[in-house]
């Protein structure tokens, strides 16, 4: 099986390693596993060389599975490091009516302005959590309303960028990169009957658009095609 066919996700607590594979043609879950690992907390300080081998056991594991070699995986965090900021912006529209191109000029204006403000941190997740036209709430995108102003309540989900240095070059030193990093505790916040025990899974179904609230971020090997070239899953 090729690489191209699955997408692999790795997910570290300080008790235990999962690893999920899933099938992109029918999203079928193909390979599960944990294993457990004893680490005090997943921070700048943690020594990830105690990661190593349990790592590279479920990389050889999954690798002998699918009969093919990995070089990209999605990565669920657990860590206590992670902040949210919050953040509302607003656009004047004269009265005209709401379109895609405002609201992504807002989420767009916000993760700049995050940046600027907080250049040590990672953005991981991007929710939005409220939208304010004509002094009304609305919880989704509220497209082709006439307005004079329309406001955005955003969420960031951060990691400290030296920590997620430290992840990246633990996976490296294995010839694997990681696309993009999930936060266990968000994720954690979608768990259902059918998926409580499996982390993994969670993370699958939040990049295929589990969370209508959420913008995804395009990944950084593709990140030149466009901040918002296909993020929105809530304007299907």
């Amino acid at each position: 099986m090729s690489e191209k066919e699955i997408d692999v996700y790795f997910s570290l607590n300080k008790k235990e390693l999962s690893v999920g594979v899933f099938k992109k043609l029918d999203h079928s879950l193909i390979f599960f596993n944990v294993e457990n690992i004893n680490t005090v907390s997943l921070n700048e300080d943690t020594n990830f060389e105690i990661l190593e081998k349990p790592i590279e056991k479920n990389i050889r594991i999954i690798e002998k599975n699918i009969d093919s070699f990995i070089t990209n995986i999605f990565l669920m965090i657990d860590t206590n490091e992670t902040i949210s900021i919050y953040i509302s912006l607003m656009k004047k529209l004269d009265n005209k009516k709401i379109q895609q191109k405002d609201i992504k000029y807002l989420i767009q204006d916000a993760k700049l302005q995050i940046l600027k403000a907080h250049s040590d941190k990672d953005i991981l997740h991007i929710l939005v959590n409220k939208y304010v036209v004509n002094d009304l709430d609305y919880d989704f995108v509220p497209l082709d309303i006439n307005c004079n102003k329309i406001s955005i309540d955003i969420q960031f989900i951060c990691l400290t960028k030296n920590l997620t240095k430290k992840i990246e070059t633990l996976f490296n030193n294995f010839q694997i990169s990681v696309d993009r990093m999930i936060c266990s505790n968000y994720a954690k916040s979608f768990v259902s009957n059918e998926n409580q025990g499996n982390i993994c899974q969670i993370g699958y179904n939040l990049n295929r658009g589990l969370n209508k609230q959420e913008v995804l971020i395009v990944p950084k090997k593709i990140e030149k095609s466009g901040f918002f070239e296909k993020l929105f899953h809530f304007f299907k």
